[in-house]
């Protein structure tokens, strides 16, 4: 091993529980959501980025780029990230790293880098799933609202004409209606229980989901859609499918 590549790998193993630390510490700063998905990324020729494939989370492998001193000095990080809609966001690698995890320590450790300007993320996500079921949906719109709620990611780049399910695409595009132009309020997470409360137009609306096979009857809402924008009229509970809840 060169003297350099040892200097790296003693810098990673030093620096990793402080990222880690900072993971937890550091809270998203984005509020409002204009643009917030694009349909590929187009790259300025005045910016310079730092894009970092993660096809597995091999997280400290990935470190050495936003620490090498020889390197670019980079206006935003962009995350190259394979959407394995099989996968639960909310299942957690190695008992920690959930999709929340992992993007907690990418803002983190660009956060944290001099190479990096500190700015929100980029994420660039790729489909890889042929067909779909309905977990499929429900894992492929938990990805974009943990993503949403992290206040940590600027845009989305998502190319639609990947999208070949067209439940999909309906899911992808309500989503865009409601959250584009909206404003980020908070986010609460009770152990199996999850909640978005957004605003738009002055009006608020809640964004909810249960990661686990219970159901909660839902009331003292004026409006409730489904995940595809249908008006839901009766019975509605609170499942592992996510719904859009307005206040009165």
């Amino acid at each position: 091993m060169s003297i350099n590549k040892l200097k790296s790998s003693i810098h990673t193993i030093l620096i990793y529980p402080l990222i880690f630390m900072f993971s937890y510490l550091l809270k998203g700063k984005k509020e409002e959501y204009k643009s917030f998905f694009q349909n590929s990324f187009k790259n300025s020729q005045n910016e310079n980025i730092l894009s970092i494939n993660i096809d597995t989370f091999d997280f400290k492998n990935k470190i050495k780029y936003f620490f090498d001193k020889d390197s670019l000095l980079f206006d935003k990080t962009k995350i190259d990230y394979t959407l394995n809609l099989d996968k639960s966001p909310e299942i957690k690698e190695f008992r920690i790293f959930d999709f929340a995890k992992k993007i907690d320590m990418l803002y983190s450790v660009s956060m944290l880098s001099s190479r990096v300007s500190n700015d929100n993320l980029l994420f660039d996500f790729n489909l890889v799933n042929k067909k779909f079921n309905d977990e499929n949906i429900n894992n492929f719109f938990k990805h974009l609202l943990i993503a949403y709620s992290s206040r940590k990611i600027d845009t989305i780049f998502l190319l639609k004409d990947s999208i070949k399910d067209k439940n999909i695409l309906k899911v992808y595009d309500t989503f865009n209606l409601h959250l584009e132009d909206s404003k980020f309020i908070k986010f609460s997470n009770s152990k199996d229980l999850y909640v978005i409360t957004c605003e738009k137009k002055n009006k608020k609306f809640d964004i909810i989901w249960l990661s686990s096979n219970r159901e909660i009857e839902l009331t003292d809402f004026t409006k409730v859609y489904d995940k595809f924008g249908n008006l839901l009229e009766k019975d509605i509970k609170i499942t592992k499918n996510p719904i859009y809840a307005f206040h009165e």
